[in-house]
């Protein structure tokens, strides 16, 4: 059944880093969030679990909204090496072009202008699931903005004050391609 899960996640063999743990800081007993064990993500206050596909997903969404990647373009062993960067905070052993790359680009593409990619990829998965926990606790309300064509999030019962998107760097100067 996983497999099948993650080749939906990203194409190919299943992934194989199950169990990492990230930013020991701030434990919680249970995640605020949880889809999974397979990945727990500590970040500020809160603890979050996630499945292996539902990381995945959030990893490439993420990497996506920085510039890094382009949408829908990874191949299995792309995303898996997205993954353990995310995961570790390195790609020491690439099973992909886009590892190798991140590998001999290094400080070129992990610190860009000072920023961090791993820290904002982590942001962005985090941010992700905070706001999918919100939604689901009611404390936020969704629209689709047709102008944008993005989802917008409110507070509930609040419409005219929208939540956008954290300020961020882009990484699309150095943006990975084939």
């Amino acid at each position: 059944m996983r497999q099948s899960l993650l080749k939906w996640a990203c194409v190919g063999r299943p992934l194989s880093l199950q169990g990492l743990e990230m930013a020991p800081e701030n434990r919680h007993a249970h995640p605020n969030y949880a889809s999974g064990e397979d990945y727990i993500l500590e970040f500020r206050s809160f603890r979050y679990g996630f499945n292996s596909v539902d990381f995945a997903q959030r990893v490439e969404m993420a990497a996506v909204e920085l510039g890094l990647i382009e949408p829908g373009a990874l191949q299995q062993d792309e995303c898996a090496d997205l993954v353990q960067l995310v995961a570790v905070g390195s790609v020491e052993f690439p099973v992909s072009p886009l590892g190798e790359y991140l590998l001999q680009r290094g400080e070129d593409v992990l610190t860009l202008h000072g920023e961090n990619l791993v820290y904002w990829l982590r942001e962005l998965v985090f941010r992700s699931a905070w706001l999918d926990l919100r939604l689901m606790e009611g404390q936020l309300e969704v629209a689709f903005d047709d102008e944008t064509g993005e989802f917008a999030y409110f507070p509930a019962g609040h419409r005219t004050r929208r939540i956008g998107p954290p300020p961020h760097p882009s990484w699309r100067e150095v943006a990975y391609t084939r």
